[in-house]
C-alpha cells in the first residue's frame, strides 16, 4: 500500500492534524476503489447550531459501510437534492481514519480552529494591574466573546488571573454588578481573596467572614452568618464562597426537589441582576449531576459564566455533562446525554462499556472550552510559586489551639532557650497531621488537599514531588498516596535504595509521585520527571526551599515547574511564610539557634 500525505493550503486543522489521502494499488486494479469527496464550507442545514462554525459536505458512490458510519454521528444531516451529508468539520477526522483505504478528495480552505478572530477585543482604556502573558490575554478575549465558557488551562497557567482581568475588562465594556466565585475546593477561597488584591484594585469578601473580638483574626462563620451577608451585601465587587456552603442546610421537599437556603438566596441576587458574573472554580468536583452540590449549583445563572478546571474533562464524556448543562450548552437530560455518547452493556444493559460520537463532542468542546498546556505556552517563566491556603478541620483546629495555649504558657522559657524554634515544632506539626500529637484524632486539611492535588496532577499525565520537614509527615503522605505507587526517600533510606527510588520515579510511568524529607531529598538529586513540587511545610530558610524546588527545576526539566506550598490559615504557617519571604530565613536560627524576641512574638501572634 502506498500512502500519500497532504497538508492543504499549509493550514493545520485542529491540533495540527493532517488530512490524508490513502491509495490502495490492489483495489485500484480491481476497480473497487471508492472516491469520497469532501467540500469544506459555511454551514447550511446546520446553521442553526451555534456550535458549528464550519461544515463538511461529504459525497460518495453508495456504500452501506460509509452510510452506517455517518449515521452513528450525532450531528449530521442528509441532503437528498445533491446526495451529500453535512456534518461538523471536526467529524471528517474520524471519517478519514475509518476509511483509510479509500481515495479521499478534500476541497476548500482549512482554518486553524484554535486561532479565532474575536468581535470584542480588550478595551484600549483597560490597564492590567499585573503584566499578563500572551496566553492570558487570549483567555480574556475568549471570555469576552463567549460569555459562557469552560476555562481548562493546565495547572500553573493563571486561570484565576484571567477571570480577574476578564472582570476588569467587563467593567469597561458592559454594565456589570457583583462577581460570585464558587470554589469547588474549600481552601481556594483565600487564594481567590489574595489574588483579587494582587491583580485588581477590587476587594474579595468570603461569605460569612467574622472577626474574633479578642484577637481580631478572621474566621468563617455559620450558614446563618452567610445568609446575613447576603441580606446586607458587603461593599466589594467579589463575593467568594464554596460548594459546601451552597449545599449546606439542604432540605428535601419532594421526591426530586431540595431546599438550599444559601444557593436560593444567591439565585435571587442573580435574577435581580445584582450578580452579573459567576466563576465556578474546580468544576470537575461536580461531575455527578444528581449530587446535592450539583443541584445547588444548577440554581445559579448569570450573563457571564465560567467553569474552571485544570483537570482534563475529556477522559469520560459523562464528566462533561454538568459543566455543559450549567453553562447552558447541553439541553438534554443526563439520561439522553448518556445514551448519545456512551455504549451501554454489561449487567442489565446499563453499564458504560464504551463511548461513541466523540468527534461530535470534541467539536462542541472546541467551541466552548479553552485549554492550553504548559508545553504549548512558550512565554511562561520556568518556575511558578504559589501559596495555597487551607482551613483546618474543626478537630484539627482544637488540637492546634491546645498546643498553642501550652506554648504560650511556656513563652518566657522559649524566648531564652538555646533552640527556641524546636520548642514550636509541635505547633507546626499540628497544622500537618493531628495523629502526631493525638491517638484519637487522625486528620489534616493539608493531607486532604495534597491528595486532591496529586489526583489532578496524575490525571493531567504529570508527576509531583512532595516535601516535608518531618519523617512522620512523609510516612502519612506515603500512606495517603499509595494508589499512585510513590517513591520514598528519608534520612533512613540507604544510599543504594535512594538511587533505586530516584530511578523508579524518573523512569516508571506508574510511579506518579516521590515523597521525602527536605533534609534527605532536598539536595543532590535529579527529579526532572516532576513538573510539580508540593511543600506540606516550609523550611525555616528560603535557600533550603529553593534547593528543594530545584530537584525538579534543572537541566532536563520538561516545561514549567509549579511549586505549591500548603499553608493553614490563621496559624504559625502564615507567619513563617511571611518572615522567611521577608528575611530569607528567620534570624540566624540555623547558625546559632537564636531567634529574636521580635520574631518569636510575631510567630506566635
Amino acid at each position: 500500500m502506498f500512502v500519500i500525505r497532504l497538508r492543504l493550503n499549509s493550514q493545520p486543522i485542529f491540533i495540527d492534524i493532517f488530512i490524508y489521502m490513502y491509495y490502495n494499488i490492489n483495489r485500484l486494479k480491481e476497480g473497487e476503489i471508492i472516491m469520497i469527496n469532501i467540500q469544506i464550507g459555511e454551514p447550511d442545514k446546520l446553521s442553526n447550531n451555534i456550535l458549528v462554525k464550519k461544515s463538511a459536505f461529504v459525497s460518495f458512490d453508495y456504500n452501506p459501510d460509509i452510510v452506517n458510519y455517518i449515521k452513528q454521528m450525532g450531528t449530521r444531516v442528509y441532503n437528498p437534492d445533491n446526495h451529500t451529508w453535512e456534518m461538523p468539520i471536526n467529524n471528517i477526522i474520524g471519517l478519514c481514519n475509518k476509511f483509510e483505504n479509500e481515495e479521499i478528495k478534500i476541497e476548500g480552505i482549512y482554518e486553524d480552529l484554535h486561532k479565532q478572530e474575536f468581535e470584542i477585543d480588550i478595551p484600549k482604556d483597560f490597564e492590567f494591574k499585573t503584566k499578563p502573558f500572551n496566553h492570558q490575554i487570549d483567555g480574556v478575549r475568549f471570555g469576552l466573546n463567549k460569555k459562557k465558557f469552560l476555562l481548562c488551562d493546565d495547572q500553573g497557567l493563571g486561570k484565576t488571573k484571567q477571570i480577574i482581568d476578564l472582570v476588569g475588562c467587563l467593567e469597561k465594556t458592559d454594565t456589570i454588578n457583583k462577581v460570585l466565585i464558587v470554589c469547588g475546593v474549600n481552601s481556594l477561597k483565600y487564594n481567590w481573596q489574595l489574588e483579587i488584591g494582587i491583580h485588581s484594585d477590587e476587594k474579595g469578601w468570603v461569605l460569612g467572614t467574622r472577626y474574633r473580638k479578642t484577637t481580631g483574626k478572621a474566621y468563617e462563620g455559620s450558614t446563618k452568618d452567610k445568609l446575613a451577608d447576603l441580606d446586607n451585601l458587603p461593599d466589594c465587587r467579589y463575593l467568594i464562597t464554596n460548594i459546601e456552603t451552597l449545599r449546606a442546610g439542604a432540605e428535601k421537599i419532594s421526591k426530586s426537589k431540595y431546599h438550599f437556603p444559601v444557593a436560593e438566596k444567591l439565585a435571587e441576587l442573580c435574577k435581580k441582576g445584582i450578580i452579573s458574573v459567576i466563576a465556578f472554580d474546580e468544576c470537575h468536583k461536580s461531575k455527578d449531576p444528581t449530587s446535592l452540590q450539583s443541584r445547588a449549583m444548577s440554581l445559579l445563572s448569570a450573563p457571564y459564566m465560567a467553569a474552571m478546571s485544570g483537570t482534563p474533562l475529556m477522559n469520560n464524556p459523562l464528566d462533561l455533562y454538568f459543566p455543559l448543562s450549567w453553562l447552558g450548552y447541553e439541553k438534554h437530560s443526563f439520561y439522553q446525554f448518556k445514551q448519545h455518547y456512551c455504549t451501554l452493556g454489561g449487567w442489565g444493559g446499563s453499564q458504560v462499556v464504551g463511548y461513541k460520537n466523540l468527534e461530535e463532542i470534541r467539536a462542541l468542546m472546541d467551541e466552548v472550552m479553552l485549554r492550553r498546556l504548559k508545553t504549548e505556552v512558550l512565554d511562561l517563566p520556568e518556575k511558578i510559586r504559589k501559596i495555597e491556603y487551607v482551613d483546618m478541620t474543626a478537630k484539627q483546629a482544637q488540637i492546634y489551639k491546645e498546643v498553642y495555649m501550652g506554648v504560650m504558657n511556656e513563652l518566657q522559657k522559649i524566648k531564652f532557650s538555646n533552640n527556641p524554634l524546636s520548642m514550636m515544632i509541635r505547633l507546626r506539626q499540628a497544622t500537618g497531621w493531628t495523629g502526631i500529637l493525638s491517638q484519637t484524632v487522625q486528620e489534616s486539611a493539608k493531607m486532604d488537599r495534597m491528595v486532591e492535588l496529586i489526583e489532578e496532577i496524575s490525571a493531567s499525565g504529570q508527576k509531583a514531588i512532595v516535601f516535608s520537614n518531618w519523617e512522620s509527615m512523609t510516612e502519612i503522605a506515603r500512606e495517603k498516596l499509595k494508589a499512585y505507587n510513590p517513591a520514598y526517600i528519608t534520612g533512613a533510606t540507604k544510599a543504594d535504595d535512594r538511587m533505586n527510588e530516584v530511578t523508579r520515579f524518573q523512569n516508571d510511568k506508574n510511579c506518579k509521585v516521590i515523597i521525602g524529607t527536605i533534609g534527605a531529598m532536598g539536595t543532590g538529586l535529579t527529579l526532572t520527571a516532576a513538573q510539580n513540587v508540593i511543600f506540606l511545610d516550609s523550611p525555616w530558610n528560603m535557600a533550603l526551599k529553593a534547593q528543594a524546588e530545584d530537584r525538579a527545576h534543572r537541566i532536563g526539566t520538561q516545561g514549567t515547574v509549579n511549586v505549591i506550598t500548603l499553608v493553614c490559615k490563621n496559624t504559625i504557617d502564615e507567619r513563617i511564610e511571611e518572615l522567611v519571604e521577608k528575611k530569607g530565613q528567620i534570624a540566624d536560627a540555623l547558625v546559632d539557634g537564636k531567634v529574636s524576641i521580635e520574631d518569636i512574638n510575631y510567630l506566635l501572634s
